[in-house]
């Protein structure tokens, strides 16, 4: 039997995802590349914005010629009767539910002889599902529902299973991995611990942290990045530089608070990467919070921004605020954010080229190079073929706004 399994939206889908695999995989299905080659396909869906839900909906109706279709991830559970209509066939399975998961698949397996996943140099591994929040305008909430997290010593024993087999980069997921261990008294400084306390050389990359559950713990939670096998790397997503908006959206800080955890982690660390998020056109959002988001960045330096174009969910509470922000606006207010952020990056990355730094390869790239990622998890890419999960020391010969670019100092 044949199984094909394909995800969409955060890294958390994919890391369930690949749980998924090895669930079937251990009841002697083949993970096949394509859904025309497949007896069941499993599809982890996406609804975080209407777009996203959308090419889900399209999916749904492409996969219809497989003989059996199990759907998972936050549409399964935050809009479910719409899927339903496309694929009523299928069988569903709330996001995280693993138990729920596993007694599907082995409902529709015919045999039981164990069968082998191929593997990236990286690994994911969920730590929790859902979350502590309320934001306003999040379906995941919805569809994820209360923090569940998962045993400490249970994640140590998977990632010290990753490891043997192989992988380099285990990268930890969550909603928000800063809330991990609150609900059974464990926190997620004590499992980085854990995990860094394997007898493998590899490298942790630890997930987007909500800075309302960073605050508490703020010593503790930047102190993580001293650890030499954490990557230097800090996702804390703003969403909004006007305290306004912050309250509207329910998010529990303060644009001083952000700026305190960033200032810590540089205090800890000066090289840290720093990623965050940006929602525009929310509801009520003005021209002086858009120029707060501008000088926010301006002020902060993040090495990355995402920027989301605020979408509307059924069920939520920011679906019905008002007044809306017109779709061009939000547009022109993306466009300058997205400008700045690469202006500020190029500058950030260029301070870079022709530094000698340690780096991981990590991913095939184009062309025939590889990437690399440095111990602050900056994207180096070098040419030619190089060993997946080789640790090199790399020298920067140039820049652009999103990666390095450089030479390997050593030979595999």
């Amino acid at each position: 039997m044949r199984a094909y399994v394909e995800a969409f939206g955060c890294t958390l889908n994919f890391g369930e995802s690949r749980e998924i695999e090895d669930l079937l995989a251990s009841k002697g299905w083949s993970i096949v590349q394509s859904p025309e080659d497949a007896d069941l396909a499993v599809l982890s869906t996406c609804v975080v914005v209407e777009k996203t839900e959308r090419a889900m909906v399209k999916r749904l109706a492409e996969l219809r010629t497989v003989p059996k279709l199990i759907v998972t991830g936050c549409m399964a559970t935050a809009c479910r009767e719409k899927a339903e209509r496309v694929v009523p066939g299928a069988v569903f399975v709330n996001p995280g539910d693993l138990e729920r998961m596993a007694e599907v698949i082995r409902t529709e397996s015919r045999f039981s002889s164990p069968s082998k996943v191929e593997r990236e140099s990286y690994g994911i591994v969920p730590i929790a599902t859902g979350c502590l929040g309320s934001c306003s305008y999040c379906i995941t909430r919805l569809a994820r529902g209360e923090l569940k997290s998962r045993p400490l010593e249970s994640i140590v024993g998977s990632v010290r299973d990753m490891v043997s087999a192989g992988p380099r980069e285990i990268r930890l997921t969550a909603q928000d991995t800063a809330a991990y261990g609150a609900d059974i008294g464990s926190s997620l400084p004590a499992l980085v611990d854990g995990i860094c306390g394997i007898p493998h050389d590899f490298r942790l990359r630890v997930g987007m942290m909500n800075p309302k559950n960073v605050l508490p713990k703020l010593r503790l939670v930047t102190s993580m990045y001293l650890q030499p096998k954490v990557f230097k790397f800090l996702h804390l997503p703003l969403q909004s530089a006007s305290d306004r908006i912050l309250n509207e959206m329910d998010r529990g800080y303060t644009f001083a608070d952000f700026k305190r955890i960033v200032a810590e982690a540089r205090a800890m660390c000066p090289a840290i990467s720093f990623s965050t998020d940006l929602i525009v056109g929310y509801p009520g959002e003005t021209e002086d919070d858009h120029e707060m988001n501008l000088r926010a960045i301006s002020e902060t330096e993040p090495d990355i921004v995402n920027v989301t174009k605020f979408s509307s969910r059924p069920g939520t509470k920011a679906a019905m605020s008002e007044p809306k922000v017109v779709g061009w606006k939000a547009k022109d207010w993306s466009r300058e954010i997205t400008d700045l952020r690469f202006r500020v990056a190029m500058e950030r990355n260029r301070t870079w080229i022709g530094r000698t730094v340690a780096a991981l390869s990590t991913e095939k790239g184009k062309k025939g190079s590889m990437i690399f990622r440095t111990d602050e998890y900056r994207q180096v890419v070098v040419k030619g073929v190089h060993q997946l999960g080789g640790f090199h020391i790399v020298r920067v010969t140039d820049a652009t706004a999103t990666y390095l670019r450089g030479e390997l100092e050593d030979a595999d």
